[in-house]
């Protein structure tokens, strides 16, 4: 892939973090972003395959979403559980 390829892809998947971020900050609980989130990070690890560290950050990060996806899910579930 050339190099003016993967900026380009680069910017895209930067502009998807952006705003499922702020979809986060808007609905704290939005779990399917957060999901998503974690795939966004992984792509973009994907395309940081020449530093090293970068790639360890954003992988790391893309667990914490998972993480973070898998604890608002059992809250929900939790939640409508108690609700029936």
């Amino acid at each position: 892939m050339s190099v003016a390829l993967r900026a380009r892809i680069l910017s895209v998947v930067e502009h998807g973090i952006d705003s499922l971020k702020k979809a986060i900050e808007l609905r704290p609980d939005y779990d399917d972003a957060m999901a998503y989130l974690n795939l966004m990070y992984r792509e973009k690890a994907d395309l940081e395959c020449g530093d090293a560290a970068a790639r360890k950050e954003d992988l790391k990060t893309a667990d914490e979403w998972v993480d973070k996806t898998l604890a608002v899910k059992k809250a929900t579930a939790e939640r409508d559980s108690v609700a029936k």
